[in-house]
């Protein structure tokens, strides 16, 4: 008789046993997907163990669901690792890695794939080892990684792109298929089952040799994948933030080193984590040759010194030189609506949502809304707590720059871009309607910061740059600069970009105007005075109830049995936005230079990924992402 352990998608530290009947026993495997009884229902597991022996009151497993292992050897591995290094079960970990919910069948016929003839003209890259790539050119960018990719190819091998956003697949697939042809297999979350399953199936039929997609394609089943590239590696998007919250970059390197393949992290402003492990030789640089010839102007606006507040002189005067000479003018700012807030000036309240006890937008039409729940209601004509008539807006949103916009520059085609108007504008469309010329100014979001859009600008003004600095975030600055080099890098090189602020002098803004590589250095030693990352590694514990009391009393519960061991964290305190959809939060962050000590520290004081304890819901993010 054989007995297998099975993990299942349960927030449960440990796998179960089955006996397994007779008649499955010689397909029954090692990464196999069964369906087996769990209490009073049944559930799809991951076979992870074979065992001779077992006890006799045994449940039998149901049915086999696959033809074949859903999971090989190496990317059990990988899940084990997840696990244990993110804080949650093995079930969790490998159900996340695979993307398809239908059984695999094996019946099809194999469709042969055209094999890549191309040979490398690159040194071949030791197994396990992680490369930094930081390039300014785009084509520099794009050579380097054709090169590397053919020599991935001469050698038989396949090779992944993971990218941060879906908006990035469809330019880098025209790029491979007009190098090596229809070899490519596309794979994010937004695709049909029947879809992702097709993709799925062609790479590990062989039938495609390259793989795109977002953070899933991570774990794609090519049976001898050479290479794994992330584009823009610094890119939020790639710390996910469902369980398990893995961070695609780090996944990607331990993949790697399980299969010995390298992997190529491409920038051109890194995270610091990624900076700090160049600098100290855990991340190997690749070189780049090519010079930037000429950078777009910087100019840094001082609002404390202007009359206007949403359009300075000096941005109004560049963006008529850009209309003047038929170019596009981008206005940005990360704030959608019409003002951040109402303020009440006879009481001093602000109008706050009843979910989250944030201040509601302003919107045209006399529109509230919580950017963080969906509520909506209607803007009071008096103060709901004084009944005062003195309700004003406060703060820039982008249909406030609209509407200033078209009066300072009537006749100007002008279009805005944000999630009021819907995110589909901000795809191909936009990008079309950019390219061929109709959009004279765009006024946007974070949605129109794409580099199809950006290289096609002359000017572009931030509005306001201390939106994004004075987020409660010590990464507030990194991102910043992030953005603005990324910005900087992609407008025409005879252009220029304006940015107002009512914090000149910060470091961050100075950088990227005269000396980008000044950032990284400076970054670091505030961030070591602060034992912040990536001097220490930080686990994040946050706790969400409907019961205040409840809240911080399980913090308080928790900090107490972190102290008894020893460990050093912040905390316990409210998250910056304390309350959100009616659940109060608090938050404690673990600290050390040690992750293994992180882990091993929190486990059996708040669950294995996430437990409710007298109606609070704890979970843990490993290297958290925000702090918000």
């Amino acid at each position: 008789m054989k007995y297998i352990e099975v993990a299942l998608n349960l927030p449960l530290k440990m796998s179960f046993r089955y006996r397994v009947p007779t008649e499955l026993a010689a397909r029954v495997k090692i990464g196999s997907r069964v369906l087996v009884p769990f209490r009073n229902r049944n559930l799809k597991g991951f076979v992870t163990r074979e065992r001779k022996k077992g006890e006799r009151k045994l449940k039998d497993v149901i049915k086999l669901v696959d033809d074949f292992p859903a999971i090989s050897r190496p990317l059990l591995r990988l899940g084990e690792w997840v696990s244990q290094y993110y804080h949650c079960s093995l079930g969790q970990s490998l159900h996340s890695m695979l993307p398809i919910q239908r059984s695999l069948k094996d019946k099809e016929k194999k469709v042969e794939g055209k094999k890549i003839s191309c040979s490398g003209n690159l040194a071949q890259t030791s197994g396990g080892s992680v490369f930094l790539l930081m390039a300014e050119e785009p084509e520099e960018k794009i050579s380097i990684f054709l090169s590397l990719t053919k020599d991935v190819l001469a050698r038989g091998r396949q090779v992944v792109l993971v990218v941060p956003e879906v908006s990035y697949i469809s330019s880098w697939n025209k790029l491979i298929q007009s190098e090596y042809g229809n070899c490519v297999a596309i794979l994010h979350s937004r695709l049909k089952d029947r879809e992702r399953y097709v993709s799925w199936m062609r790479m590990r039929r062989e039938e495609a040799y390259f793989a795109i997609g977002t953070r899933c394609v991570l774990f794609a089943p090519f049976p001898d994948l050479g290479l794994i590239v992330l584009e823009e590696e610094e890119n939020t998007s790639y710390k996910q933030r469902e369980v398990p919250r893995y961070h695609a970059r780090e996944v990607a390197a331990r993949r790697g080193k399980i299969e010995g393949f390298p992997v190529v992290l491409m920038s051109q402003s890194p995270s610091l984590e990624s900076w700090s492990r160049a600098n100290k030789k855990e991340y190997l640089p690749i070189s780049t040759r090519a010079t930037r010839k000429a950078h777009p102007q910087v100019e840094i606006i001082d609002l404390r010194q202007e009359e206007d507040k949403v359009l300075s002189r000096s941005l109004e005067e560049a963006v008529k030189e850009a209309l003047k000479g038929n170019e596009l003018a981008i206005l940005f700012l990360d704030r959608r609506g019409f003002s951040r807030y109402l303020l009440c000036q006879d009481c001093g309240e602000v109008l706050r949502c009843p979910n989250c006890n944030i201040g509601l937008t302003f919107h045209l039409k006399g529109a509230l809304s919580c950017h963080y729940c969906g509520h909506e209601e209607r803007s009071p004509l008096v103060c709901p707590y004084c009944t005062g008539n003195k309700l004003r807006g406060k703060g820039v949103g982008t249909q406030q720059v609209e509407k200033e916009a078209k009066t300072r520059f009537p006749g100007a085609l002008i279009r805005r871009a944000d999630l009021d108007i819907g995110p589909s504008l901000a795809g191909s469309a936009l990008k079309d309607e950019v390219i061929k010329g109709k959009i004279d100014i765009l006024i946007g979001t974070k949605l129109i910061i794409k580099e199809e859009i950006l290289k096609e600008a002359k000017v572009v003004g931030i509005i306001l740059a201390d939106n994004l600095l004075n987020l409660p975030d010590f990464r507030a600055g990194e991102r910043l600069f992030q953005l603005l080099v990324k910005i900087k890098r992609s407008i025409k090189k005879e252009g220029k970009m304006l940015i107002q602020t009512y914090n000149p002098t910060h470091y961050s803004l100075r950088c990227v105007r005269d000396r980008e590589e000044d950032f990284y250095p400076q970054e670091m030693r505030a961030r070591e005075e602060l034992h912040y990352p990536p001097h220490f590694h930080w686990a994040r514990v946050l706790l969400e109830g409907k019961v205040e009391a409840r809240v911080t009393e399980a913090s308080q519960r928790i900090s107490q049995k972190l102290g008894e061991k020893g460990v050093e964290f912040l905390g316990p305190s409210p998250c910056p936005f304390a309350k959100i959809k009616g659940r109060y939060r608090y938050q404690l962050i673990v600290r050390d230079e040690n992750p293994s000590r992180i882990t091993g520290s929190l486990k059996g004081e708040t669950g294995y990924s996430s437990s409710s304890t007298n109606a609070v819901r704890v979970s843990v993010d490993v290297d958290p992402q925000e702090l918000m």
